[in-house]
């Protein structure tokens, strides 16, 4: 059998970072489409009622995106059963995660119902996390589900939000491929696919995953031999180290300013950039919230900032 690292440049590349995650599973090809719904199909164990088509909102085409520029990578779905699925991979800090999680739930909600339409016709929403990483360690479960309903008797209030996460984090790296449900071994696949350490064990998971990793495992091969890829990448890791260094440089001013007026430094050279307020969250791990209120609170002073008058604004404002 050969080898999946006889392309040595596989061992650079990672399913679970966002960018890679976002092109195998938005382009516009009848491949990625049929992957993604297989994936839909094991995260949501949909194995007696399967997506059998979507409809990728906003696909993305090869080369038109520059990297540095992106914010939040998810993909924006809809399925044959009318549902809105918005599915993200985050490789980050997770500080604020499930509340930005509740965040995109809404939006979702807010965009289930077309102009005068009635309230039973609000389509499903449904936002599918990736995480790598932990969020939940008071359960051993790697996969956990979340809906509305009444805390103490557990009474569905409604089943048109639900939040699913995948903690790639809760992976046992030696537990044996047989005694893995379907949800264990697509999570292990796209969380090691890229280590070379782990050959054998990515192969037992193709052969017994089923579609979902065989199709995926497809499109990553095809994509960690591909050139232009392989480039974007290596601008990917620099722009990630840039980042780094100026989120740094940030930090070291925020201490000798606070750290709120550090922050809102930060935030107004990223507005000087033309970027918005939820990719500014995503790119310094902040909660979007707060950002999008500085956000507003700069708009009348740019171009310039006064940083002062910003923290002023801000700290006028009513408490929550």
């Amino acid at each position: 059998m050969k080898s999946l690292f006889a392309n040595e440049r596989r061992r650079y590349f990672n399913i679970y970072d966002d960018w890679v995650f976002h092109y195998l599973f938005s382009r516009d090809t009848e491949e990625s489409k049929q992957a993604l719904i297989a994936v839909l199909n094991v995260i949501l164990q949909r194995g007696s009622d399967p997506i059998i088509d979507i409809q990728i909102k906003d696909p993305s085409f090869y080369g038109e995106r520059d990297e540095d520029k992106d914010s939040v990578l998810d993909i924006k779905a809809l399925t044959n059963s009318n549902e809105i699925i918005d599915i993200e991979v985050q490789n980050k800090n997770l500080s604020f995660y499930c509340d930005r999680s509740v965040y995109y739930g809404g939006r979702l909600v807010n965009s289930a119902l077309e102009k005068s339409e009635k309230y039973d016709r609000m389509k499903k929403s449904i936002v599918i996390s990736i995480v790598n990483g932990t969020l939940f360690p008071e359960t051993s479960k790697l996969h956990t589900v979340f809906r509305l309903r009444e805390i103490e008797d557990g009474i569905q209030l409604s089943d048109r939000l639900e939040l699913h996460f995948l903690e790639l984090g809760k992976i046992l790296p030696n537990a044996p491929v047989e005694h893995l449900d379907p949800v264990e071994k697509l999570a292990a696949y796209l969380k090691f696919a890229g280590d070379e350490t782990k050959e054998d064990y990515i192969q037992n998971l193709i052969q017994s995953g089923g579609d979902a990793i065989k199709m995926t495992e497809q499109l990553f091969r095809a994509l960690t031999e591909d050139e232009i890829a392989y480039e974007r990448n290596e601008r990917k890791l620099k722009f990630e180290l840039d980042r780094n260094t100026e989120l740094s440089l940030a930090r070291k001013e925020g201490l000798e300013l606070g750290e709120e007026l550090g922050l809102i430094k930060l935030v107004c050279r990223k507005l000087a950039k033309n970027k918005q307020a939820l990719q500014i969250a995503s790119e310094l791990d902040e909660d979007p919230i707060h950002i999008q209120k500085i956000c507003t609170a700069a708009k009348d002073s740019a171009p310039d900032y006064d940083i002062q008058e910003i923290y002023k604004k801000l700290t006028s404002l009513p408490k929550e």
